[in-house]
């Protein structure tokens, strides 16, 4: 059950992620996004919870949460989304097109055949 923070201080750390998950449950990966060139954060993560109750809970408390000053955002990652949606819908039934689907037009060359008299 992935999770998407976003809107987090630059100053924010892995271990800063996982202790504000932490009171929600089992966390099984979190993943802080950092900036490879000053090694600070890029303000996002990722973390993922075992249990779908503890990720609803997770981010019905944390979204919204003002952390130094800033008001977090938590929300499902959207490929969380994307597969929750795909199990959910029913492959759809093959279209059937009929050999005629076009019915019989005539071609410009017949019109000019018959032209008008």
């Amino acid at each position: 059950m992935s999770i998407l923070v976003r809107n987090l201080p630059k100053s924010f750390t892995q271990e800063n992620l996982e202790d504000l998950f932490f009171e929600f449950g089992s966390i099984v990966s979190c993943d802080m996004v950092m900036d490879d060139a000053t090694g600070l954060s890029k303000g996002f993560g990722f973390v993922e919870m075992s249990t779908q109750d503890e990720t609803d809970s997770a981010i019905k408390a944390l979204n919204g949460k003002v952390i130094d000053g800033k008001k977090i955002r938590v929300k499902w990652s959207n490929q969380e989304k994307k597969q929750a949606a795909a199990e959910n819908s029913a492959p759809s039934t093959p279209r059937v097109i009929p050999e005629n689907v076009w019915g019989s037009v005539a071609s410009n060359d017949d019109k000019s055949e018959n032209g008008p008299e």
